[in-house]
């Protein structure tokens, strides 16, 4: 439950907006009772030269209010200027990496809090209401002084984010991110990763298959609230569908092995159906995301092969920290009883899903080829033997696909030396 908060907020993109509009609207709250029920007791505290007179606060409050909501307009359309540029020149999966990054939300959240504390402080500020000096304009001074601070890191938030180098760096982290994580959970020694699927005792004769609720991506999968749920009711539960995969109300998901008469499992408690596919927990999406780059640059449209060739590169940093997971099943256990068992791509479907369609776009360009032999390499010098051999099939169904009549002699020279070093790996 709490991962599915934290999703939520993670993926909610006026969650931090709205956090600081509530907290300008608590400190205008707090300003306006000094200003009018609390100004004798805290006039001692408060040096003279910050105090204003009524009129000028008015005034001053007034051009901040108008100051502050123009540079919120100004914010989003900058955000919707870098939308457009991700979605067009990069991938309309990377989207999210923007929107949802806490620095864009926080400077929104900024100019919103700013623009909401001046409007509420000129309601109230009200000769009627206040016959001495007051303490809301310097408070509004203060707080166009942060807004503006915010407004120039903004500006150099957005020059760097729509440089493609810092995107492939930020997915790049991501990807490890999500994989460090999952080897992180899988160093307790009540999980394990294993070829084949566990042997579990026969009384569990009776079976119950529970369907998804809705259609949509998998993007959560509470595995510790499912583990609690098998040991609390002496279940065997099988995810029948990794993370990422796409479901309908048809598709099983779950089977509950039991010895009990009649299960009854909520499946929205453990398993999070969303339009989108989501990169908390699902490691191919990342690495997804970096190869539709690969494929935009390759484009006839845009034509820049140097960007496709730094995506590849900086995809055989987190393959071979997946690789390291290993397995096709992830297996939770109470005791040495297998309860939860959960499926993941292994270590060729991976591979497969990672180079299969930059292997066709990019079939006639050799920079790209040598590219893929180079992070293959990589990938064979920093992993098991049986990684090894997949990265050799991988290889020759690389080699298979590309266009051997574009290969002239220098260029089968430089291709086989990349496969002779990666057969001797």
């Amino acid at each position: 439950m709490i991962k599915k908060i934290l999703l939520h907020i993670k993926e909610s993109i006026w969650f931090i907006p709205g956090t600081y509009s509530v907290l300008s609207f608590l400190l205008a709250v707090v300003v306006i009772l000094i200003d009018t029920v609390y100004y004798d007791e805290v006039q001692r505290y408060i040096p003279s030269f910050l105090t204003t007179t009524v009129d000028l606060a008015q005034t001053t409050l007034a051009s901040l209010s108008a100051a502050l909501l123009t540079m919120t307009t100004i914010t989003f359309s900058t955000i919707m200027v870098v939308l457009t540029t991700y979605s067009s020149q990069f991938s309309p999966r990377t989207l999210k990496n923007f929107t949802t990054n806490p620095t864009t939300m926080r400077v929104l959240g900024i100019f919103m809090g700013g623009f909401v504390y001046s409007i509420l402080s000129l309601l109230f500020m009200r000769k009627e209401l206040i016959d001495h000096e007051v303490i809301s304009a310097t408070v509004g001074v203060i707080t166009a002084f942060v807004c503006l601070a915010f407004f120039a890191f903004f500006l150099h938030r957005v020059a760097s984010s729509i440089q493609v180098s810092n995107l492939i760096k930020e997915l790049t982290d991501e990807s490890l991110e999500m994989v460090r994580e999952a080897k992180a959970a899988l160093d307790d020694d009540r999980n394990k990763v294993s070829e084949v699927k566990p042997q579990f005792s026969s009384s569990y004769a009776s079976v119950e298959e529970v369907t998804a609720t809705n259609y949509g991506y998998i993007k959560l999968i509470d595995y510790d609230g499912l583990l609690t749920l098998a040991i609390n009711n002496d279940y065997v539960i099988e995810v029948s569908e990794p993370i990422g995969s796409f479901v309908t109300p048809e598709s099983k998901i779950l089977s509950i092995y039991h010895k009990t008469e009649e299960v009854t499992v909520n499946i929205n408690q453990f398993i999070t159906v969303g339009d989108e596919r989501s990169s908390v927990q699902d490691i191919d999406f990342g690495i997804q995301k970096m190869v539709e780059i690969a494929l935009r640059a390759i484009s006839p449209g845009i034509n820049d092969p140097n960007t496709a060739i730094g995506c590849i590169d900086y995809l055989r940093v987190p393959l071979v920290e997946a690789f390291q997971l290993g397995g096709d099943f992830v297996t939770y256990y109470e005791d040495d009883k297998p309860r939860v068992i959960g499926t993941q791509k292994n270590v060729e479907e991976l591979l497969y899903s990672t180079f299969y369609q930059i292997s066709f776009y990019g079939r006639e360009d050799i920079s790209i080829l040598l590219a893929i032999f180079d992070t293959l390499i990589y990938i064979s010098e920093h992993s098991k033997a049986e990684v090894k051999k997949e990265v050799q099939k991988i290889s020759e169904y690389i080699m298979n696909r590309f266009d051997q009549d574009a290969l002239d002699v220098l260029d089968r020279k430089h291709v086989d030396a990349k496969r002779a070093k990666l057969v001797a790996i």
